[in-house]
């Protein structure tokens, strides 16, 4: 099935790379490859002060391109990181602008655009043990994009380290992009039509601050299990074993079976970021996937990272069909959010697990 009337707004991959070329040559940046699977080590843009336009537009056409972007130890400040996020938010029509540290925890103190993810002691989860046996059978355990369950999911996510510790905690991405391209005839077939239920779940941590939070913010969507990307038009295997419960209108063994299938199949086009402290990693949410480390808590040691977040928009399918909501409200812009007050008295922090125990799925 081909993509009904969908134009990729900003080129092809071809075009972009051709202006990404030009960009290099000009002095605008400086890309390094990390991975064939994806990502780029970006040198020569200096972050803690003001972008021009052109320098924006080739940090945003990068990042459409090889999905994930190093900015090794330019250790920003909250503000600087901020800002940064407003700037890249201006980048193409198909994303939004900075919502709240996160839709369903709230902020840090003074910088509302901010969420602490922290990982260590006060954070363990209480059932890692059937975490990582069940990890060692299904090794996509953990992947997630970040809250999918919302019908207008980030389409932009900044992780920046503060305390790293070392030789443990690294978070691995995938690129959903090359996990559709390679997949074969037949399933690529299978899955062309498909949208499947994404939620967030309170799991075992209701009555808790985290699980009260998400009962209060809860969030159900269907999503295309093939979108379009708006701005290159590529295919992405829109999967996020975090949130994805099940494809709509398939019982639940054909479900499994192929969910099963394709999230096996995703996590071979991956690549592990070893953090240092002050790397600023920026991704597109809506091609790449990603699990946050959990050697933290043997280790005993602590890890401090600060998200900031740009708001997405619902997906488009093959067929033109676009994101549902099922259950819940839309993302919303950061000053939408503090309207609501929703996020009065939240932390700002999950202490819950980041997403192993199911009740902080997307934290990192």
């Amino acid at each position: 099935m081909q993509p009904a009337s969908i134009e990729p707004t900003l080129g092809s991959p071809a075009e972009i790379d051709a202006r990404l070329e030009a960009a290099e040559a000009a002095g605008l940046i400086r890309l390094t490859t990390i991975s064939e699977n994806l990502g780029v080590e970006v040198d020569g843009v200096d972050l803690s002060n003001p972008l021009s336009p052109e320098q924006i537009a080739a940090v945003y056409d990068a990042l459409i391109r090889h999905k994930v972007l190093v900015f090794k130890k330019i250790g920003l400040t909250h503000a600087e990181q901020v800002r940064f996020t407003y700037e890249l938010s201006e980048a193409s029509p198909n994303i939004g602008a900075p919502t709240i540290g996160h839709t369903v925890f709230g902020h840090v103190e003074n910088y509302p655009e901010i969420f602490s993810v922290y990982q260590g002691p006060k954070s363990k989860p209480r059932d890692m043990e059937r975490y990582e046996a069940n990890a060692t059978t299904h090794p996509w355990t953990g992947y997630h994009c970040d809250i999918t369950a919302c019908v207008n999911p980030p389409s932009i996510g900044m992780l920046r380290g503060d305390l790293i510790p070392q030789g443990v905690g690294d978070t691995n991405f995938g690129n959903l992009a090359a996990a559709y391209e390679t997949l074969d005839d037949t399933t690529k077939q299978q899955v062309a039509d498909l949208y499947a239920e994404h939620e967030y779940k309170f799991g075992k941590t209701k009555g808790s601050e985290a699980g009260d939070s998400i009962a209060s913010r809860r969030m159900i969507s269907h999503h295309p299990l093939v979108a379009v990307h708006p701005d290159t038009g590529e295919k992405i295997l829109f999967n996020s074993p975090g949130f994805l419960k099940f494809i709509v209108g398939l019982d639940t063994e054909d479900s499994t079976a192929l969910l099963h299938k394709i999230w096996e199949h995703s996590v071979e086009y991956t690549i592990r970021h070893v953090w240092d402290e002050g790397d600023l990693v920026v991704w597109d949410e809506r091609s790449t996937t990603h699990r946050a480390p959990t050697d933290i808590y043997s280790a005993e040691t602590e890890r401090q990272l600060y998200r900031t977040t740009i708001v997405g928009q619902p997906l488009t399918g093959l067929d033109g069909g676009a994101s549902r909501i099922v259950e819940g409200e839309p993302m919303l812009s950061c000053e939408e959010e503090l309207a609501s007050r929703m996020h009065i008295g939240r932390t700002g922090t999950s202490t819950t697990g980041n997403s192993f125990g199911g009740a902080a799925a997307g934290a990192d």
